[in-house]
């Protein structure tokens, strides 16, 4: 890694206008996530991981146009191997790393991972979640970063190709967390990635509207292969796609979720339309998925049948139970 030049201005003009001081170290993480990102990549460190959540839609997908997302999302690859390997080795990479003007630092809590971010642009160091996931249904892909101004900053080598957890599995997962809570962030991006014309084109919604029943079923009732285990402990509710598609804009999240992490911070009214009017095709459950939708366990070897179905076959033959 070589010529990383970084200023303030940089750092501002990165910055959302109208953002203020929380816009201001969003950009920051931003940034340094980006360089750290880089450096894994270049060891090797990220070979078994695959980026996911919003800052992978943000990096890979969005862009400008897309959020500030703080946190770092991974899941593990390789299905049937215990994923504390993985975790060990991307803690020993970053904590105590310096790449150019950030030093990194991994702090634990009740088994939560923080990653901290110490720079010189004014404030205090700064943190976000960092969280390790099991591995995705579908075969990951490769996907390169959206250009932004600051990327000319970072010097060499150019921000590399990423493996990435595939946008309909990562759009499923938010669809999940929606059936059990209403994060406003997770509206944002569901609504960016529908009506964003070369990206919704690009969606399987019928596979959106799969995965996202059997992560509803799996979140309920758990499943294993070997020392993989996704685990339950989500006590949402089983899937009515009526009450899905509800209007959530009267008091069900507060906008301030988003906060300056997207400028203009579009209001619950507009997140809420648009999901009701973009997501309709939850409702068109076939018969399986109808079966499913009601979460019990009683209906595993259904859903373990259709999970070892899912396009790529990741999960058939890997002793799936």
């Amino acid at each position: 890694m070589s010529d990383i030049l970084l200023t303030r201005g940089h750092i501002a003009r990165h910055t959302p206008r109208g953002a203020g001081a929380q816009g201001q170290d969003a950009a920051i993480v931003d940034i340094a996530q980006d360089l750290l990102l880089r450096d894994l990549h270049a060891r090797g460190v990220l070979d078994p991981l695959a980026f996911k959540g919003g800052t992978a839609i943000r990096k890979l997908y969005a862009g400008n146009a897309g959020r500030f997302s703080l946190d770092l999302d991974f899941s593990t690859v390789p299905i049937g191997e215990d994923p504390d390997d993985a975790l060990t080795g991307l803690i020993a990479a970053i904590d105590g790393l310096e790449v150019g003007p950030f030093r990194y630092s991994v702090t634990e809590r009740r088994g939560k991972w923080t990653l901290g971010y110490e720079h010189p642009f004014g404030g205090q160091a700064l943190h976000s979640k960092l969280d390790l996931n099991p591995p995705p249904w579908l075969e990951p892909t490769a996907r390169g970063w959206q250009p932004l101004p600051v990327h000319a900053q970072y010097g060499a080598p150019r921000l590399p190709e990423l493996q990435v957890v595939r946008l309909e599995e990562n759009i499923a997962e938010k669809i999940a967390r929606l059936n059990r809570a209403t994060p406003a962030r997770d509206m944002y991006d569901l609504r960016w990635a529908i009506t964003t014309p070369a990206i919704a084109r690009s969606l399987d919604l019928t596979l959106i509207r799969r995965l996202a029943v059997l992560k509803i079923w799996v979140d309920a009732n758990g499943a294993h292969a070997g020392n993989t285990w996704w685990k339950p402990g989500h006590e949402g509710p089983a899937f009515d796609p009526d009450r899905w598609l509800r209007d959530r804009s009267h008091g069900e999240f507060d906008e301030e979720d988003i906060g300056a992490l997207a400028v203009p911070v579009p209001t619950a009214a507009e997140l809420s339309e648009a999901l009701r009017t973009h997501f309709g095709f939850l409702a068109d459950l076939d018969p399986d998925e109808q079966i499913l939708a009601a979460a019990r366990e009683q209906d595993r070897p259904l859903a373990l049948r259709l999970l070892a179905s899912l396009p790529g076959a990741r999960l058939s033959g890997v002793g799936l139970y």
